[in-house]
């Protein structure tokens, strides 16, 4: 199967410019989200785009075949001993990671992890408010049982609007169905406080390569060093250009 033929549906692009500003965004959600939740509260809440808990989730099949056979130890997706690792700052509320896990995702996946050259580690940040927090330990949850790339994968498909609400344990039991992860063991580890170790680990890194939005990419030589990757993410050239030059060198 070809990268070109992998690719999944994309729905409409934010706005680029956007991206630069999701750290400005996050900080004025925070210091609002008192406000927030008191207008919420005396609205009815904010309407949302997420899948609801009674339909069908949006890319089950995508995923299963994008995914299907490649090694998974918790957070890292393909060969431990690939000679190329690429780390993947992500928050899970971002729509700028949705954008790039159903475009340009696929091809790094099918023409570099699949066949070990490249080793992915996610790293989820929580720069757009509470839910990203709440999302990031589901992740970690997932990742418990080696599922947190579906896990990922499924919750980009079915995202709904930042801070709308939408990242409840109903939605939350619905995107470990799908990616086939036991509930009540994942809702456990999700309510410890071992699920917070992941992202606490990712804005240690996050502080030290400078990454500022997602989503965001460090990389190099398995093992290191490591440095930022400056990207468009929508450019699939741009990233066979980047693990290119590594495997190369």
């Amino acid at each position: 199967m070809s990268s070109k033929s992998a690719k999944k549906s994309a729905t409409a692009k934010p706005d680029p410019a956007k991206r630069r500003n999701i750290i400005i965004a996050a900080i004025v959600a925070a210091a609002v989200v008192a406000v927030a939740i008191l207008i919420v509260a005396g609205s009815g809440g904010k309407k949302s785009s997420a899948t609801s808990a009674n339909a069908p989730l949006s890319g089950t099949k995508e995923t299963a075949a994008l995914l299907s056979g490649i090694p998974q130890r918790g957070n890292m997706l393909g060969n431990p001993k690939a000679p190329v690792t690429m780390y993947e700052y992500i928050d899970y509320q971002c729509p700028f990671c949705k954008e790039y896990t159903l475009t340009t995702y696929p091809l790094v996946v099918n023409d570099y992890v699949r066949p070990g050259k490249v080793r992915l580690i996610l790293m989820p940040l929580q720069f757009l408010g509470p839910d990203s927090e709440t999302a990031a330990r589901a992740g970690a949850a997932a990742g418990q049982q080696n599922r947190q790339f579906q896990f990922t994968d499924l919750w980009y498909f079915n995202q709904g609007e930042e801070n709308s609400g939408y990242v409840t344990p109903t939605f939350i039991n619905h995107i470990f169905d799908g990616a086939g992860v036991n509930r009540p063991q994942a809702n456990a580890y999700r309510l410890s406080q071992s699920s917070k170790t992941q992202s606490q680990v990712a804005q240690t890194g996050a502080e030290k390569y400078g990454v500022v939005s997602t989503p965001s990419f460090v990389i190099g030589k398995t093992g290191g060093p490591y440095q930022k990757l400056e990207i468009d993410t929508s450019s699939e050239a741009g990233f066979k250009a980047a693990f290119d030059t590594f495997l190369k060198g």
